[in-house]
């Protein structure tokens, strides 16, 4: 019987804490209900008067101080008179390969290559063009360690780590903007792309960047000045669709052909119906029986690369319209003397 009572005195206890939990549980949410009538009050007051309190960033800040929205940029208007790439490549027989040799380094494209070679009378300049980190376009052949310090193919530079670092701790780089606003001081200069890749994504990322770039400077009409390579079918398909470049070069480098006067005639066929100005390929690829496939379609070829002047001059006897070469230039071009 004792041991009954206690157990109902236990019972009886727990009982009433329970029962004061319930109470303090019910007073909580009496008290939120009336929090969240009274805010639903304060809305419909605020909606009904239309009086919507500002942001506060905003309210504080006079308009005056206010940053601007940004201007467009405005498109700039080519010089009267302006050349376009085929006005110059129809008086060159000489591409520079790289932007020039440098102290006997090739493909280095660098500005001393640049401006070296243009004093020697070279007005085609081919640029190698790649994609930093941060998606941006600069002139580099490849990746290679040494160039530049801690850059190499396991570590590609952001644009601008690959600016602030000298190539061979003496030359300077280049973006493609700074390539752009080269062409604009320049105004007789012609430049022909090596972007060395085909696949589509990548392709699609250089020349959206590369179109990013002169819009942003406002000199898309420089790409009449501008000859691309394109390296297959499909290449040319996917940066046609992008953008429709006045200038393109069918480049066999990459895929190669049969180097026979049938697979010659397909290239030129597609190049004549797609509007391509030529075709380039490997110097011992050329056989002198293209030449006359080349001129009933009406294009131009190109070989590569050819440092030599005497073999310049052969080729350039048999039908080629001129060479890419590290080295030479028109001076070096000319009939030796008898």
């Amino acid at each position: 019987m004792a041991r009954f009572r206690k157990i109902s005195s236990f019972t009886w206890l727990l009982l009433a804490v329970i029962i004061l939990q319930f109470i303090g549980l019910l007073g909580l949410l009496l008290a939120d209900s009336r929090q969240t009538a009274e805010g639903t009050e304060n809305a419909d007051a605020v909606e009904t008067s239309g009086d919507v309190q500002p942001d506060t960033e905003d309210a504080d800040m006079p308009t005056w101080l206010q940053p601007p929205d940004p201007e467009p940029v405005q498109e700039k208007e080519p010089p009267q008179g302006a050349l376009t790439a085929q006005d110059i490549l129809s008086s060159s027989q000489v591409i520079a390969h790289g932007m020039g040799t440098m102290d006997g380094i090739t493909t280095l494209n660098c500005l001393e290559g640049f401006q070296q070679q243009y004093e020697r009378g070279v007005r085609v300049f081919e640029v190698d063009l790649r994609l930093t980190s941060d998606l941006q376009v600069v002139l580099r052949h490849d990746w290679r360690a040494g160039w530049q310090a801690g850059i190499s193919e396991t570590s590609i530079p952001f644009l601008e780590a690959f600016l602030n670092r000298p190539l061979l701790e003496q030359y300077t780089p280049l973006s493609f903007q700074d390539l752009l606003l080269l062409m604009e001081e320049y105004p007789d200069v012609c430049i022909v792309t090596d972007t060395k890749f085909t696949d589509a994504e990548i392709v699609t990322l250089q020349f959206e960047a590369m179109l990013s770039d002169a819009q942003e400077l406002g000199l898309t009409y420089l790409f009449d000045r501008m000859v691309i390579q394109v390296y297959s079918e499909l290449m040319y398909t996917v940066v046609d669709n992008l953008h429709h470049f006045p200038n393109y070069l069918y480049t066999l480098y990459a895929e190669g052909f049969g180097r026979t006067e049938t697979a010659f005639r397909d290239i030129a066929s597609f190049c004549d119906e797609n509007d391509i100005l030529g075709i380039t390929m490997w110097d011992y690829w050329w056989n002198e029986a293209y030449s006359p496939i080349a001129q009933e379609y009406g294009l131009r070829v190109f070989a590569h690369t050819v440092n030599d002047a005497q073999e310049a001059r052969s080729l350039l006897a048999s039908g080629i319209s001129a060479v890419y070469t590290d080295s030479l230039t028109p001076g070096d071009l000319a009939a030796p003397a008898e």
